[in-house]
């Protein structure tokens, strides 16, 4: 497993959000350590992210689903089933314009991913798999991803 590291961007990680590396709580700080950092358009932090262990199946693959969506830059949709002319703005700064849009689309993919959470573990959804018939969960692996 990957250690979370002592500082990020120059700045201390605190031990609380070091402790809870993988969740939204370290991912929000990330974010807003590089808003401070003056980079006005962040990676995309949800896939630092792990899912609950206690999500079921279903929610399990809708979470994994919303994760793995991406921004397309060459329609510019700004989030899907939004069949909307991709790129009418008035300006001449195409770049930006796709740069905002890509990290709208990535703020709305992490709140869906957040939301199917709240839903799953709330214990009223008629799409969870009753706790008997979930199968054990698997060993997560890390990823090296490379250094933006």
């Amino acid at each position: 497993m990957t250690e979370p590291p002592d500082t990020y961007l120059g700045n201390p990680v605190p031990s609380r959000i070091r402790d809870t590396w993988t969740s939204w709580e370290a991912a929000t700080w990330r974010t807003n350590q590089q808003y401070a950092a003056n980079q006005s358009f962040p990676p995309d932090m949800r896939f630092t992210v792990r899912p609950p262990l206690k999500l079921c199946p279903a929610h399990r693959q809708h979470w994994f689903d919303y994760r793995n969506m991406r921004f397309s830059e060459e329609t510019g949709d700004p989030w899907p089933g939004s069949p909307q002319s991709p790129f009418l703005y008035v300006g001449t700064n195409v770049s930006r314009l796709r740069e905002e849009r890509r990290v709208q689309w990535d703020r709305k993919a992490s709140e869906q991913m957040q939301l199917i959470e709240r839903i799953c573990l709330s214990g009223r959804s008629p799409q969870c798999t009753p706790a008997a018939e979930v199968p054990e969960q698997r060993q997560v692996v890390d990823l090296h991803l490379p250094a933006a």
